[in-house]
This record gives C-alpha cells, sequence and structure tokens, in this order.
C-alpha cells in the first residue's frame, strides 16, 4: 500500500544461558540493537515535518446518493439517504441515513445537495443536524430557493460523536416542486450525483 509505514515486531531474543555467556550477551545486543534502530527510524518517518503526516490514518467517509430524493408533504422533514459509499474506514452508513461512528472524536462533516425547483414562485430549503435521532438545537440551515433553477447547497461543520453514535441529516421544504436532484451521466459529463457527504476525523475529544 502506498505511504505504508514499515511495520516493527517485537524481537526474539534467545534463552540465557545459566552463565554469563560473552557470545550471548553480544548476540542479545545486536537484536535489540536492531530492533531500536528500526523503531527509531519508524518514528522520525512518522514526526518528520517532510510529509510524515501521510503515514497517519484517520476515520473518514465519503458517501454519495445517485437518486432522486423527493418531499411528498410540505414543511415536514427527510432524512437525507446515501445509498453508495465511496469511502468507508471507521465511519458507515446505517439504515441509508445514519452516519455512523466506530471511536470518540470531533468530526468534520461537509454536506452537498443539488437541488432542483419546478416551479416559478420562490421556496423555502431547510437544512439541520439530527444526532442520535434528536435535532441538534440551533442546527439547521435555510435557503431560498428563486424560481425554477438548479442550485447546489454546501454545508460544512464539526460535531462530537462518541463510538456508535450517528448524525442523521434532514431536509424539508415548503414547496414539493422542490427536490433533491441527481443527473444521469450524458456526453459530455460523467454522473452528477444529488447528494455527496464526505466525513474526517478532527480530534480526540
Amino acid at each position: 500500500m502506498a505511504n505504508q509505514i514499515e511495520q516493527v515486531s517485537p524481537p526474539a531474543l534467545p534463552n540465557a544461558p545459566i552463565d554469563y555467556d560473552r557470545l550471548y550477551e553480544n548476540q542479545s545486543n545486536n537484536i535489540l540493537r536492531l530492533f531500536f534502530t528500526r523503531l527509531v527510524n519508524v518514528l522520525r518517518s512518522l514526526l518528520s515535518t517532510n510529509d510524515g503526516g501521510r503515514f497517519l490514518y484517520f476515520p473518514r467517509g465519503l458517501f454519495y446518493s445517485t437518486v432522486d430524493q423527493t418531499a411528498a408533504l410540505v414543511s415536514t422533514g427527510y432524512a437525507i439517504d446515501y445509498e453508495n459509499t465511496y469511502i468507508g474506514n471507521g465511519v458507515s452508513i446505517q439504515n441509508n441515513s445514519q452516519v455512523t461512528v466506530s471511536a470518540d472524536g470531533i468530526y468534520n462533516f461537509q454536506l452537498t445537495l443539488q437541488v432542483d425547483h419546478t416551479n416559478s414562485s420562490s421556496c423555502t430549503l431547510w437544512v439541520w443536524i439530527s444526532k442520535n435521532g434528536v435535532a441538534v438545537p440551533y442546527g439547521g440551515q435555510e435557503h431560498t430557493i428563486s424560481g425554477n433553477s438548479l442550485q447546489v447547497v454546501h454545508w460544512n461543520f464539526s460535531i462530537d460523536l462518541n463510538a456508535g453514535e450517528y448524525i442523521e441529516m434532514y431536509w424539508a421544504t415548503d414547496d414539493t416542486a422542490l427536490y433533491v436532484h441527481t443527473h444521469a451521466p450524458a456526453v459530455p459529463h460523467p454522473g452528477v450525483p444529488s447528494v455527496v457527504l464526505a466525513v474526517s476525523f478532527v480530534s480526540n475529544l
């Protein structure tokens, strides 16, 4: 694997003789010297200012949706679904919408929605954060979508989570002519997802 640091295993030291043996001592010292040399080299690589961080692996996830997501009723919250996982390491999707983490920490979420409005009048889009099934106080955004238009909505936020906890993103609108829209591949462009969510570990709690 690219950027994988050398793995160091504990040394296999020979059993000591009953009496002092200089040859045994030299052999043991050489084994330990080799082990500590490798260990120091690993630490130097990891802590180096020369891109040592490339050896670090943090919990992370990248999820997306390739289907339209609609609102059957106005002013009603709908969980945003992600039926595709591009990257999932310590962060996973449960029940299509629950972004679940496996380690305690502060996590950064970057959400992108592509919304399409097929009505000439303006409408409102609300998006909010739900943690373990409970809406986060003041954890929402409000957007005005003008007339017939296709718009992209971005949201970047950080939140604390314990192992096993989950985040869901909800959306609602006052006009069912607004929906979260995907676009199938067509010349000259690839497919356009309706939702993209990137999750990255920021720090320990």
